[in-house]
C-alpha cells in the first residue's frame, strides 16, 4: 500500500467487501481530485479479487492515486473500519461503505471547500439520501431539522433512533474521531456517533452537500442480522449501560421502568411513526429529494466498472 508524501486536508477512506461495483460507483464519484489536497484509501476483506482487480483498473484508466491494501486473512467489519482510521494522515476523515456514494459530480470541490471556509469545525453532517437502485426513486433519511436537533441537544437519543445515517454521513476531524467498539454490531456506529458528540460540539450542518445510501442490499449489516436484531439490541443495550452510565433513559431496561417513562416511550413511538409517514408521502409527492437523473448519474458514473476481462493483479 502507498501513500502520498504530503499531507491531504481530506482521507477518504472506504472499507470493502465483495462488491466491486459499489468501490468502482465511489472512485467515480469522488474524481477529479485536487492532488494533495485527498488521499484515498481502500481497505478489502473481499475473498475474491474482484475488488483488487477494479481498484487497479482504476489505477491504469484514469490515474487517480488509490491506496489498496488486501486484508489476509479479514479483519471483520470493525476492525476494517479501525484499521483504515489508523492509516489515514488527512486532517479529516470520511468513512463510506461501498454501498454509500457521493451524488452530485462536484460533491469533493463542495466539502473540500466547506472544510478551508471553516476551519474551526470538528465535524460536518452531510445530507443523506436513501436511494432504490432499481428505480432511482429516493427519499431523504429525515429531516435536517430532527438532525440538527438530536446531535446539538440530544445525542444520547441517538441510542434509540439513529437520526444521522451511515458513517458517510460524517466528515470528522481525524485527531477527534472515535475508534469503533469490536464488541457491538448493530449499535456500532452509534456508540461512536455518542462518544464523538461528548467532546465536541463544533459542528457545521451541510444539507447541499448529499451522500446516497442504497435501500435493500441484501449483503448490508442489517440483512445479515436479521431476525436476530431484537436481541442483539437488547444485549447490546445491556453493555452499554456501562459503557456510558450517564444515559439512564434510552439504554434503560423497558421491563424496569416507571410508568412515566413508559408513557414517555409510548408517546415517542407513535410521534416517530406518524413522522416517518408523513416523510414519505412527501417523498412521494415531490418524487424524491434529488432528481432522478442526478440518482442515475450517481449510480452509473462513467467507467464505473472494470471490464470482465480485466485481471486481478
Amino acid at each position: 500500500m502507498e501513500l502520498q508524501s504530503e499531507r491531504p486536508l481530506l482521507s477518504i477512506l472506504i472499507p470493502a467487501y465483495q462488491y466491486a461495483e459499489g468501490v468502482c460507483r465511489i472512485l467515480g464519484g469522488i474524481q477529479p481530485l485536487s492532488l494533495g489536497t485527498c488521499e484515498v484509501i481502500v481497505f478489502d476483506d473481499s475473498l475474491d479479487g474482484e475488488v483488487e482487480g477494479a481498484v487497479a483498473y482504476w489505477r491504469g484508466s484514469t490515474g487517480m492515486q488509490v491506496a489498496y491494501q488486501r486484508n489476509r486473512p479479514p479483519k471483520g467489519a470493525a476492525a476494517n473500519w479501525n484499521a483504515l482510521l489508523d492509516v489515514a494522515r488527512g486532517e479529516f476523515c470520511w468513512l463510506l461503505h461501498h454501498d454509500e456514494f457521493p451524488i452530485r459530480t462536484n460533491f469533493v470541490e463542495e466539502l473540500i471547500a466547506v472544510l478551508r471556509q471553516n476551519p474551526e469545525v470538528d465535524v460536518l453532517l452531510l445530507d443523506c439520501v436513501l436511494v432504490d437502485p432499481a428505480s432511482g426513486w429516493n427519499r431523504r433519511h429525515l429531516p435536517i431539522w430532527l438532525r440538527t436537533l438530536v446531535v446539538q441537544r440530544f445525542p444520547y437519543y441517538l441510542f434509540r433512533r439513529n437520526v444521522i445515517g451511515p458513517t458517510s454521513s460524517l466528515v470528522v476531524r481525524r485527531a477527534l474521531y472515535p475508534r469503533f467498539d469490536v464488541r457491538l454490531r448493530w449499535l456500532i456506529d452509534v456508540d461512536a456517533y455518542v462518544r464523538l458528540l461528548r467532546i465536541t460540539k463544533r459542528l457545521k450542518l451541510c444539507p447541499q452537500i448529499q451522500i446516497g445510501s442504497l435501500l435493500r442490499r441484501v449483503d448490508s449489516i442489517t440483512a445479515r442480522l436479521g431476525s436476530s436484531i431484537p436481541q442483539l439490541g437488547q444485549e447490546e443495550r445491556a453493555y452499554l449501560r456501562e459503557v456510558h452510565p450517564e444515559d439512564g433513559f434510552w439504554l434503560a431496561p423497558v421491563a424496569s421502568e416507571s410508568v412515566w417513562n413508559r408513557l414517555i416511550r409510548v408517546s415517542e413511538i407513535v410521534g416517530w411513526n406518524v413522522m416517518r409517514v408523513c416523510t414519505r408521502i412527501v417523498a412521494l409527492c415531490c418524487f424524491g429529494a434529488v432528481p432522478r437523473a442526478v440518482i442515475k448519474q450517481a449510480i452509473h458514473p462513467q467507467r464505473t466498472r472494470a471490464p470482465s476481462s480485466a485481471p486481478a493483479p
